[in-house]
Formats: C-alpha cells, sequence, structure tokens
C-alpha cells in the first residue's frame, strides 16, 4: 500500500468518527482553512528544482548542529518538512520514510526531517515512528520560509488544535502561529534542487517512491563524491 493509500485510508476514518476525539465540526474547520491555503496559490510559491538548495546549519534532537554543506560533500541530500508528532499524517510519512531509507543509503544519498517544534518534540517523533535517519529543529519555521511553505495558522484553527489541548507557544516553542506545508526536497552534491514536492492540504504527501526514483535519475556521478 502506498503512503498516500494508507493516508487515505486514516482520512476516511476520521471522516466516519473512529478517531476520536475529532469530530466534523472539527475537521470542517480543518479542511476549509487547508482548502483556502491551496486556493491561495501557496504551492506555486514554493521553491521549484532547478533554484539553488538553501543551506543550513540546525541542532538535531541531541542539540548537535549539522550542516547541509557536510551532508552535500558525501552525496545528495533529501529534506523533508513536516509539522509534527502531534500530525498523524506526518507520522504515516515518517515511518514511510523510514521504510525506504536504507534504499536511500544505498544510493549514495542521505535523508534529514524538519520540523518546527522543540528538542523534546523531535525525540518524541523518533521514539514514536523508530527513526534511524536525522531530525532538525528549524525554530520559528526560519528554514522552511526559505522554501515558501509558512503559513500563519488562523484564530479558528488555533481554536481547534486548543480544544485537543494543543498549545503551539509550548509545542513549537514560539508565540508566532507559524506552520509550515509538509513538503519533500532533493539537492544534488552542486549545491541544485533536483526534486520538489509540497502540500498545502496536509493529509496529501510526497510518495517515497519518488523520491527515491528522483535519486536514481541523478545517476552514479552525482550519488557520491569521493
Amino acid at each position: 500500500m502506498s503512503l498516500n493509500e494508507r493516508l487515505r485510508e486514516y482520512k476516511v476514518r476520521q471522516e466516519s468518527g473512529e478517531v476520536p476525539p475529532i469530530t466534523p465540526a472539527h475537521l470542517e474547520v480543518i479542511y476549509r482553512e487547508a482548502h483556502a491555503l491551496a486556493a491561495s496559490g501557496a504551492e506555486d510559491r514554493v521553491l521549484k528544482a532547478g533554484a539553488p538548495f538553501p543551506s543550513f546549519e540546525m541542532p538535531d534532537e541531541n542539540g548537535d548542529v549539522v550542516s547541509s554543506a557536510d551532508l552535500l560533500s558525501r552525496g545528495p541530500l533529501a529534506v523533508v518538512f513536516y509539522r509534527g508528532a502531534w500530525c498523524d499524517y506526518c507520522n504515516f510519512e515518517l515511518e514511510a520514510l523510514e521504510e525506504v531509507y536504507p534504499r536511500i543509503r544505498e544510493l549514495g544519498a542521505d535523508l534529514v526531517a524538519v520540523s518546527p517544534v522543540t528538542m523534546p518534540n523531535l525525540r518524541a517523533a523518533i521514539r514514536r515512528n523508530k527513526l534511524s535517519y536525522r531530525i532538525l529543529s528549524d525554530r520559528g519555521n526560519a528554514y522552511a520560509a526559505r522554501f515558501n511553505l509558512t503559513y500563519t495558522m488562523n484564530q479558528d484553527l488555533l481554536d481547534v488544535w486548543g480544544s485537543f489541548g494543543m498549545n503551539f507557544s509550548q509545542i513549537n516553542g514560539d508565540d508566532s502561529n507559524r506552520m509550515t506545508m509538509p513538503g519533500v526536497f532533493l539537492a544534488d552534491t552542486d549545491g541544485v534542487l533536483r526534486f520538489a514536492s509540497a502540500y498545502a492540504r496536509h493529509w496529501e504527501r510526497t510518495e517515497p517512491a519518488d523520491l527515491l526514483a528522483a535519486i536514481e535519475r541523478l545517476g552514479p556521478d552525482r550519488s557520491a563524491r569521493s
């Protein structure tokens, strides 16, 4: 079963009331805001393949600084933006990427996931999804903004999440109420984006198989540097 087939199955379960405490009234707000984000052209504004890859230095779940320059010196790099372990759709995606991570490494590439959440929440995602790849902390969505992935959650949406006891000033460690669209990007060793995919509707995600195909298309001359 593909990732998006799993997500569609889960979405049906949510809508049928099998996933409490979410209700039809909650979903109406969540869907309305996601559709509005999509209608705004948010996906069209995201960085495209062929653009320079934005470099980074960000801490991982242990507080160790990870550099894109260091990773790209070894081979292509995939960067996956996700909202947080509080998002079930994100957890499905992180698990699916873990399934293909050994193949990504076999191809000479690497993968990091990026989220605006605090360090304890990064570690929670790793434990929950049994991840072997690194997760990086993007405080305030500063790095996601360089891909044009960010947006501000309105009060209706914040009220829905708040009804579940979710406080984003605590989850993300800032008061901006900024969020990232989920996205997957692949840079070659020359620092050029070769694959770019993002979704305004968070229940839709990039298939890991499509990322693998993009890595394979780079060929052995770009799979790693000696």
